[in-house]
């Protein structure tokens, strides 16, 4: 069978790792022999299912996300991330290049990897994207900007545009590949596994495309049982570099509700002071689908998790740490399913956040309306049917 090569190069979270491998999983049976090249192998820790699948180093920028402005653009994200100098993304293409002339893969499934499709497309390999809205843009010009809370200058837009389009048509020139004419180009691809649903679209305005449905997976991980009590159950997974880390613990620690915390790398005093009888702290996944469906509360940076909550009817608690967070955080907010922190709000702002989603129903019942929307959704038969789209893209033609 065919030689399928995951590639995952910016962005964060363990969503990234847990999806590629999921889909993975679903090709292996398949017969398929898998490839990972991740920007970060840790993640692969926690899913032990993958110990079989070959690993490489992904390339990254050496100074990533180093830039002047808040992106407005992909462009802009692109120019952070070893996009602005030639030089640089040349050196970049050739690391991916080296990764894909070794391993020979039939199909690079790029998960947010622009830089792998560039090499993809400069060794004349087949290529699909497989992630959220912000990890595809639409295949417009200029692609739009993703900043809808405040106006975009055109000429700012373009700038951006121009020099990112610059250093990839020299990468390109670089190994003899031709010149594209416009960035977008760079997402061109066999098939977009657009993996979302319109309203969470981070793009707004996208032209009419095929969703796909969210990736998630709640079926796997560390069984646990809610701690008895009679206070609001609430499922936190954040990072410890969040910056209300500590006012969330002592409000929750002050609270009487029931709380299954997933906070990898906790401090032994912080996860002190955060667990008790009806507080449970672990350094695992934690396997979520018999979890939400008694679940108040979903307290998350907003990334992967907080769509799957969504479609179990949960109103969630975001505190968003980069853009892709954040725009996913303000699509739950439009819903009303879900309110926001940013990461400079006063300890007032989490206590009245936590208080309105606790005590207003309308949170609850605005979630509860959007996933009877998509009640016949199914993860599982979403895999089925991007693993079968993969064997047609496979098959000879």
């Amino acid at each position: 069978m065919a030689r399928i090569l995951f590639a995952w190069e910016l962005g964060g979270e363990l969503g990234h790792a847990m999806a590629c491998a999921t889909l993975a999983n679903a090709l292996a049976l398949r017969g398929h022999h898998i490839g990972f090249a991740f920007r970060d192998l840790g993640p692969l820790a926690f899913l032990p299912e993958t110990k079989g699948y070959e690993r490489f180093q992904a390339p990254r920028a050496k100074q990533e996300g180093l830039i002047a402005e808040r992106p407005v653009s992909y462009a802009e994200i692109l120019l952070g991330c070893g996009y602005k100098q030639p030089g640089e993304l040349t050196a970049l293409v050739a690391g991916w290049r080296a990764i894909l002339s070794q391993w020979k893969p039939d199909l690079v499934v790029a998960d947010y990897a622009p830089t792998a499709l560039v090499a993809a497309r400069s060794l004349g390999l087949r290529r699909v994207t497989f992630g959220n809205g912000f990890f595809t843009p639409p295949q417009i010009t200029p692609i739009p900007p993703y900043r809808y809370d405040e106006p975009v200058d055109a000429a700012r837009l373009n700038a951006a545009e121009s020099t990112t389009l610059a250093s990839v048509n020299a990468a390109l020139a670089a190994f003899d590949h031709a010149p594209l004419a416009r960035l977008a180009d760079v997402f061109d691809a066999d098939e977009h596994f657009l993996c979302t649903f319109p309203e969470l679209d981070q793009y707004q305005h996208r032209p009419a495309t095929g969703y796909w449905g969210p990736r998630y997976r709640f079926d796997r991980g560390l069984e646990l049982d809610w701690p008895r009590g009679t206070g609001k159950r609430i499922f936190v997974y954040v990072k410890t570099a969040m910056s209300q880390l500590d006012t969330f613990i002592d409000l929750i620690a002050a609270s009487p509700h029931r709380v299954i915390a997933f906070i990898p790398g906790l401090d032994a005093p912080r996860r002190t002071r955060l667990a008790s009888l009806t507080r449970i702290v672990t350094e695992r996944p934690v396997r979520l689908d018999g979890l939400m469906r008694q679940c108040d509360l979903l307290v998350s940076h907003g990334g992967e998790i907080a769509t799957g909550a969504l479609l179990a009817g949960v109103p969630e608690l975001s505190f968003p740490t980069h853009y892709e967070q954040y725009l996913t955080s303000r699509r739950l907010e439009q819903l009303g399913s879900g309110a926001w922190v940013g990461p400079k709000a006063p300890i007032e702002r989490v206590r009245e956040a936590l208080a309105a989603l606790l005590g207003d129903p309308r949170y609850a019942n605005a979630a509860k309306a959007f996933a009877r929307r998509y009640t016949g959704f199914s993860p599982a038969e979403q895999r089925r049917r991007i693993a079968a789209r993969i064997d047609d893209i496979l098959s000879p033609k």
